[in-house]
């Protein structure tokens, strides 16, 4: 009978060590592959209207009739960078005149310059007397500041010439014209508008949470949607608006297209994607992470615990199907389990 039972011992300690085996068989196999939720966003879609990068009305600096027009609205203001004149005849007529009268003075200096180099001869050799060499030498001082006051009264007469034309910057468009030739226009009288089409700005107002999304994209992240002409252009921030607005509480901002975009013009529909996190806490994991028992989903965490979610959505990841779940405790950063090595 002792030999029997020791045999059924050794019986039972060979089995509890082979169950042991297996156990840790299965123990020591490899976890089941793990993913990472990240946040749930949402697409955000603002849509702006692109304008030129700046807009100068265009004004007479002086009264006068209308001479030419040299553009019209839409064309390309040339190298010349002149828009209109006004008459200057007059202004020309006066020219002539100074012009003339520099002549005549001219030749006068020239001539008392000569007596007064005869004279102080003779006044050295004492066949001339000190005083009729003072009044030549006095004559030649007046006749030179004659002659500078003739050069002044020149280049106030070219300045007025100058300001009958009205200028424009080289390579702006004329996007406002209101004179015709014969036209008479009074001093700082807007008579057009141009603008510079050099460069696209596409005008927003974001929220804060949009502006700290936007501007995370980086310098060559920002992309925009322009739907008549059905292309996608890169973009830039190009000027921020440090001022606040207490109605809207929204951050103003220009966006610069940096792909050429023909035709440039303004009133283009420009629209800008934003991806924003979900204020709900939600988070994306691939579908095959979460598991169905019925009518309720659970997941796995990475040390074996099994949570209980709230399936909100899908969404369309990189990586094919996820879903949007939220529960709480659930964050993104969390790493779960897919089950069966999905």
């Amino acid at each position: 009978m002792i030999g029997v039972a020791r045999e059924s011992l050794v019986r039972v300690g060979l089995g509890a060590a082979a169950l042991a085996l297996i156990v840790s068989g299965v123990a020591a196999q490899p976890d089941s592959p793990l993913v990472t939720a990240a946040p749930a966003v949402r697409e955000v879609s603002l849509t702006g209207f692109t304008r030129p990068r700046a807009e100068l009305p265009l004004a007479a600096e002086r009264a006068g009739r209308v001479a030419t027009v040299a553009y019209d609205i839409g064309e390309t203001i040339g190298q010349d960078g002149i828009f209109a004149r006004l008459d200057a005849t007059l202004l020309e007529l006066e020219l002539a005149e100074v012009a003339i009268r520099r002549e005549q003075l001219q030749a006068r200096i020239t001539h008392n310059r000569r007596e007064v180099e005869r004279y102080t001869e003779l006044a050295r050799r004492n066949n001339a007397s000190a005083s009729r060499l003072d009044t030549l030498r006095q004559t030649l001082r007046d006749t030179r500041y004659e002659r500078r006051l003739l050069e002044n009264r020149r280049q106030v007469l070219q300045e007025r010439l100058q300001r009958t034309r009205i200028p424009a910057p080289v390579g702006w468009r004329i996007t406002g014209r209101d004179l015709e030739p014969g036209q008479w226009v009074q001093a700082g009288e807007p008579v057009g508008a141009a603008a510079d089409f050099t460069a696209l700005i596409v005008p927003f107002a974001l929220t804060p949470e949009h502006y700290g999304v936007l501007t995370a994209a980086g310098p060559d992240g920002i992309r925009l949607y322009l739907p008549d002409l059905k292309r996608e252009v890169a973009a830039a921030i190009y000027r921020t608006n440090p001022g606040f607005d207490p109605v809207t509480r929204k951050i103003a901002l220009d966006l610069a297209i940096r792909d050429p975009v023909e035709p440039r013009r303004g009133g283009l529909r420009a629209r800008l994607g934003l991806r924003v996190p979900e204020r709900s806490g939600a988070v994306l994991l691939p579908a095959g992470a979460v598991e169905r028992s019925y009518e309720e989903f659970w997941v796995t965490r990475e040390n074996g615990e099994r949570l209980r979610v709230v399936l909100l959505g899908n969404a369309q990841g990189p990586e094919g199907k996820h879903l949007r779940i939220a529960a709480p405790g659930l964050a993104p950063g969390q790493r779960f389990r897919l089950p069966d090595g999905d």
